[in-house]
């Protein structure tokens, strides 16, 4: 496991319900690390112009032209950068808190198709993407989609994927089934606070 997938593994296990965008954005400067020392060169400008611009992101409000301004850049070196998932991830957060939940889905959405050109490299954060849109998706009410993507493998986040599955059974009053999905994940995790808003989730099903 790479120094990456350890951090995103540590995220997922220190909080239920699937992946703060805050965290995810956090990380945005660990991904930029890692392709600026290992994988080196040829992504190094688009790297550069992604850190100044997390920069300037990380202290002071969010700048949309700034954003497009970036982002265009990027995408004239390298159209599927990974560079790109982090800032179309970081435009969702903001859609998310300005709720412009439709918005944050066609982001998401996007930096899904870059990470499908990457093989299984950055599955890990394919499924901190696609949990993320399922969180939008219950918020939406649109439980159809949701499910749909609760159909992928989830490898390294199954806990969270239970967790979610229990809630939608739950929203659909489905108490018996949610509590059941809410057990799997419980026997799964290994993480005490995840654990404890686990049995949270089931001591307030109804009967």
């Amino acid at each position: 496991m790479n120094f990456l997938t350890k951090i995103y593994a540590w995220i997922l296990k220190n909080y239920v319900k699937a992946i703060s965008f805050l965290v995810i954005i956090g990380l945005a400067y660990g991904i930029y690390l890692y392709f600026y020392f290992i994988v080196q060169k040829k992504d190094q400008e688009a790297g550069d112009l992604f850190l100044n611009f997390y920069n300037s992101y990380s202290t002071s409000d969010f700048n949309e032209q700034d954003y497009r301004i970036v982002t265009d850049k990027i995408s004239q070196i390298d159209t599927a950068s990974i560079y790109l998932v982090m800032l179309k991830s970081i435009y969702a957060a903001e859609s998310v808190e300005s709720n412009d939940l439709q918005k944050a889905l066609a982001e998401l959405s996007n930096a899904r198709e870059i990470l499908s050109t990457k093989g299984n490299e950055f599955s890990f954060l394919k499924e901190i993407i696609d949990l993320r849109m399922v969180n939008i998706f219950i918020d939406l009410e649109d439980i159809e989609r949701a499910n749909s993507i609760l159909k992928n493998t989830f490898t390294t986040y199954h806990t969270n994927k239970l967790i979610l599955q229990g809630d939608i059974s739950s929203m659909e009053k489905k108490f018996d089934e949610a509590k059941q999905k809410y057990i799997e994940a419980l026997e799964r995790s290994e993480n005490e606070t995840q654990k404890n808003l686990i049995n949270l989730k089931i001591s307030t099903l109804t009967e």
